[in-house]
């Protein structure tokens, strides 16, 4: 049985930052295509019920879904990064989970544009890919980081949102930066509890900071 587990790293810098207002977000690039709501509810879903629910802190939302384009030599195939080797949250029916892994394969390369996620209120502030500190940044982007972006406890970056033929499950990717040695890389199962609300039914870690 695979091991499914989550490790959320909460608060990594001091607390006592002054909060400030966080700074206008450049709109997208032309490419960037606008979000469906049941994507946007999905998304919602993954962030409040992990990430605001256990740090209690804003959290800093990219403007954009993620670019697949490899960072690292040798490129490690996208089925192995975002966890879609095997169909871990298949339970049983393995037809709904294959169309959803296909689903989200076909939008792995397109560009949506999530800033509407943060606009529905809550705990969620909007930022561009450009000011998330880079991986191996010391603490000083990181204090930066937090300041100018209402003492977000860190940034999460999505893949498109996969949805199995049913419109009832939904598979996604997600990418959390929170500091010099935390952040995780996950695979995210969901199934619809109404038209509109999700809930999250398994996870798959894939790559953690500690």
């Amino acid at each position: 049985m695979l091991l499914r587990w989550l490790t959320v790293c909460g608060t990594v810098l001091a607390a006592g930052c002054a909060r400030t207002t966080a700074p206008n977000v450049p709109a997208p690039s032309a490419e960037a295509v606008a979000l469906d709501a049941r994507s946007l509810a999905v998304y919602r879903t993954v962030a409040d019920s992990i990430y605001v629910h256990t740090t209690d802190r804003p959290i800093a939302i990219v403007a954009t879904t993620l670019d697949t384009t490899c960072t690292t030599s040798p490129c490690v195939d996208i089925n192995q990064r975002w966890g879609l080797a095997s169909l871990w949250w298949a339970d049983s029916d393995s037809s709904e989970a294959n169309s959803a892994r296909q689903s989200l394969l076909a939008r792995s390369e397109i560009r949506f544009d999530l800033r509407a996620l943060p606009a529905m209120g809550g705990k969620l502030v909007s930022i561009d890919e450009s000011r998330v500190p880079i991986a191996g940044s010391d603490v000083t982007p990181w204090i930066a980081f937090r300041d100018g972006n209402s003492l977000a406890a860190g940034a999460l970056q999505f893949s498109g949102v996969g949805f199995g033929e049913s419109g009832q499950t939904a598979i996604v990717f997600v990418d959390w930066r929170c500091g010099p040695a935390c952040g995780h890389t996950l695979s995210v199962a969901l199934r619809a509890t109404s038209d509109s609300t999700w809930r999250i039914g398994d996870m798959l870690l894939l790559t953690s900071q500690r």
